[in-house]
């Protein structure tokens, strides 16, 4: 019948979800390779109070529960070592601009560029282009990106070691969180204005996986290259299953009104 095929349409708009990841940068660069390395700097992290051994630990639970658990996503990020690296990326600004300013563009500092993979390192920046403010507990970027092949050839994490970084003060779980989102920067992504996604512009103290946001702008920028004739797979990972609800719905509705016709006779 006509109606039946009007309401499961109906549904499926409502069921649509409008979402509105975006990108760090401004030719949705990604990293060529499957596999992607995170590596730390080897200064030592005065002001959070870990050791260097002990970040790299929290960097790696961040991928493992977040990012390393997306079944329609081609990367994998992996372990790397600590390395040594020029001084400056411990004392020097990720960007040569004040990113205070109306645009926010950032012009990457080039003393700072990462040559593969992803870097992570404290930072005691006294300028203020990096850390205007206590509350800001990281900045990351793709700084190395070739425009024409649209390809992340090296990002930069740099953690907040000032002394008044409020990194220190945040639990383990807070900690892992924090530093997946800025991991989820170092691969591409910007912010998000759903505050489910881990993504979103704010920390979120209880942040315990990823959202339906960040499932797909990760799918976007490495998507899954599925071979032919292989099984499909379906994800029941993400929170919202508005879909499937909604055809639900839509049956017992299509139920309810052809019991409801043969009940009152109508024609």
């Amino acid at each position: 019948m006509s109606y039946q095929l009007l309401i499961i349409f109906f549904l499926l708009m409502l069921s649509q979800n409008i979402f509105a990841f975006t990108l760090s940068n401004s030719v949705a660069a990604a990293f060529p390779e499957d596999e992607v390395t995170i590596n730390l700097a080897s200064h030592s992290c005065d002001n959070l109070g870990i050791s260097n051994e002990e970040l790299l630990d929290l960097a790696m639970e961040a991928v493992d529960k977040f990012w390393n658990l997306v079944p329609i996503s081609r990367l994998t990020l992996k372990r790397g070592q600590i390395t040594n690296v020029d001084s400056a990326f411990q004392t020097d600004s990720i960007c040569t601009n004040d990113t205070s300013s109306t645009t926010g563009d950032c012009s990457p500092n080039s003393d700072l560029k990462v040559s593969s993979n992803i870097l992570i390192s404290c930072n005691q920046d006294s300028s203020g282009k990096n850390f205007q403010s206590s509350a800001i507990i990281a900045v990351s970027i793709p700084n190395n990106i070739s425009i024409s092949s649209r390809d992340i050839n090296g990002a930069l994490i740099l953690i907040n070691d000032t002394e008044d970084n409020i990194f220190k003060d945040k639990d383990r779980e807070t900690q892992i969180a924090i530093l997946a989102h800025e991991i989820g920067h170092a691969i591409g992504l910007g912010h998000s204005k759903h505050e489910d996604s881990l993504m979103y512009y704010t920390t979120v103290s209880t942040r315990d996986s990823l959202g339906e946001d960040d499932f797909d702008g990760i799918a976007y920028l490495y998507p899954m290259n599925q071979p032919f004739g292989t099984c499909g797979t379906i994800s029941t990972n993400r929170k919202n299953n508005t879909l499937f609800f909604s055809l639900m719905l839509g049956a017992l509705l299509i139920i309810l009104i052809n019991y409801l016709i043969k009940r009152l006779n109508f024609k």
